[in-house]
């Protein structure tokens, strides 16, 4: 029974680790969705949180772009942000932004790069899939 303190005491150190790493995320993911950008500064200068790190499945470009973060998106961007990386459910960021009638991230994204090529994943194209005219012209 000599070795069972420390393997209990290996779980909690693990258990604590892993929880937070989960704060920290969750940390990063308010700040994405709320457009808090000192915030996303602070957790990817000072905490080392990837900028391509998937949350619940979603890079967190895609959580900034259903949002409508301009400014986080920018930042995320220039800081090696992949505009072309699709989500688990394989939905670019930039259909998160067509989606959501995100006309300045929209605009963001295509002049980052991202492609315009892409489809919805029920096989729309991304110029059928954008409601707003200011939109289609931008997908052209």
């Amino acid at each position: 029974g000599r070795h069972n303190g420390t393997t209990r005491c290996s779980l909690t150190c693990l258990s604590v680790r892993t929880f937070a790493a989960d704060t920290k995320m969750s940390e990063f993911l308010w700040s994405l969705k709320n457009g808090d950008l000192d915030q996303v500064k602070d957790c990817v200068e000072q905490k080392g949180l990837d900028v391509n790190a998937s949350i619940d499945g979603r890079p967190p470009l895609h959580h900034a772009a259903d949002y409508g973060q301009v400014d986080v998106l920018e930042y995320l961007i220039e800081k090696g942000a992949d505009v072309n990386a699709k989500d688990k459910y394989g939905i670019s960021a930039l259909l998160a932004a067509i989606w959501e009638g995100h006309t300045a991230c929209v605009k963001l994204m295509v002049e980052k790069g991202a492609s315009k090529q892409g489809t919805t994943p029920e096989g729309q194209s991304y110029l059928e899939a954008a409601e707003k005219q200011e939109i289609r012209d931008l997908l052209h």
